[in-house]
């Protein structure tokens, strides 16, 4: 067999950060295929090893051939998790040989969503956090850079098909906010109508199809509900405002791995007729930043995202050959 790793993902590289960040770090041979399917003829045609970052299909025969699953989601909810509840290629998943894990705290989750041994999971972190280390505010290059801005992005919820949101009165929460305060919203790109329905001096909002991360750098706070943005958030040193208008329906459907909202934020509450105590914990958050709640969330959900993940995947990969 070659040495040349196959790099196989159902995104373009540089839509799916976490194998495009082991891809460019990693200097050994390597392809990349766009697709899983290539994942199939990866042992017919003498790949030593497959990296991929989504659901894998069955590579054929599977002797030699070792696989690797980069994660998705940091598994302190199961919106981005493949939990038990999803269908998914069990058998598929059962061949992987090693997959990677935030924390050592979600080892066990990995292992049970995968359905793997938990001595297949390594907690190594995962690549894509490794940039947020060495970003500050401003690095994200958003008009939000200047002002003291707060990033509301809520999920997608599946249980009203992408048709609700809190009724927040963006109006009244504008007329609230100083000339140097911006609140920025971002709504998931599943969801379907604005949330705005005119302008206003000090709320806006951006384009749902465009990355989040540089108005996460950008921002001073994070508002959303259930996303596990609020953990990249955390690794950004940003303190996050939760959301919990419809709590019940949504861990009904979905859940939490984790004591929701307790253990994922210091600071929650129902939006909807509760603006001016939105503003409040807005500017709360801002001033005293990350605290215990928030640090110790950050510490189960993604321990091991250090800056250094990449390099302990490329490790990994190159260990297999």
């Amino acid at each position: 067999m070659s040495n040349t790793v196959l790099f196989v993902s159902q995104l373009p590289l540089g839509r799916c950060e976490n194998l495009t960040a082991v891809w460019d770090m990693y200097d050994g041979d390597k392809e990349f295929a766009l697709g899983q399917r290539h994942m199939r003829d990866a042992e017919r045609l003498g790949y030593p090893v497959v990296v991929c970052d989504a659901l894998p299909d069955l590579i054929e025969g599977k002797d030699k051939c070792k696989s690797v699953v980069i994660c998705h989601g940091m598994t302190g909810n199961k919106v981005y998790g493949l939990d038990e509840q999803r269908d998914v290629d069990k058998e598929a998943f059962a061949q992987t040989d090693v997959a990677t894990a935030a924390s050592e705290a979600s080892v066990p989750i990995v292992a049970k969503q995968l359905g793997i041994p938990e001595e297949n999971v390594a907690a190594i972190g995962f690549p894509r956090t490794d940039a947020y280390f060495k970003m500050r505010k401003g690095d994200g290059g958003t008009f939000a850079a200047g002002k003291k801005a707060y990033l509301y992005a809520p999920t997608f919820r599946d249980h009203t098909k992408g048709g609700w949101l809190p009724l927040i009165d963006w109006e009244l929460v504008d007329s609230m906010l100083d000339d140097d305060e911006v609140v920025v919203l971002k709504r998931h790109y599943f969801t379907r109508n604005p949330l705005l329905g005119s302008e206003f001096n000090h709320v806006v909002e951006v384009d749902p199809s465009e990355a989040i991360t540089p108005y996460l750098v950008d921002c001073d706070v994070l508002v959303t509900d259930y996303s596990s943005t609020m953990t990249d958030a955390y690794l950004l040193g940003k303190p996050c405002v939760l959301v919990v208008d419809d709590m019940k329906e949504y861990l009904r459907d979905r859940g939490m791995y984790y004591q929701y909202p307790q253990t994922y934020s210091s600071r929650w509450l129902v939006a909807e007729g509760n603006e001016e105590k939105l503003v409040k914990y807005l500017r709360e958050a801002a001033s005293d930043g990350l605290g215990p709640v928030e640090l110790g969330y950050r510490a189960v959900t993604a321990g091991a995202c250090d800056g250094h993940s990449t390099e302990r995947v490329c490790d990994l990969i190159r260990s297999l050959l």
